[in-house]
């Protein structure tokens, strides 16, 4: 599969709520993932799906709307909106996701 349709398969993943089975499958297991800029707590694949993990048990998401792709050699980005309940409060937001791909999984993420 190309990268492209890679990332199309994460974000349906995260629009049908299985971020857990898309990170399984498309994260390296080098991940480092920022969120705006830090990188704390969020470097391999097992730190990094703990945090997923707790995302998903606190997170009903209920609509996941995709604004925008762009697709370069290995690099991928995409503009999300997301309405999701957290812990009981709802939250909404517009973010960028930038990733870089290696061996056909994404080694790096960062979300603004």
């Amino acid at each position: 599969m190309s990268i492209r349709e890679n990332l199309e398969a994460v974000i349906k993943g995260i629009q049908d709520s299985k971020i857990l089975e898309v990170f399984d499958k498309y994260y390296h297991d080098d991940i480092v993932m920022y969120e705006k800029g830090d990188s704390t707590n969020r470097v391999g694949k097992s730190a990094n799906r703990k945090a997923e993990e707790g995302f998903v048990a606190n997170a009903v998401i209920s609509e996941a709307k995709v604004l925008k792709i762009l697709v370069d050699g290995n690099n991928t980005a995409y503009e999300m909106l997301m309405k999701f309940t957290y812990a009981g409060h709802p939250v909404e937001k517009v973010q960028w996701c930038l990733q870089e791909w290696k061996d056909g999984k994404i080694i790096k993420e960062e979300f603004y």
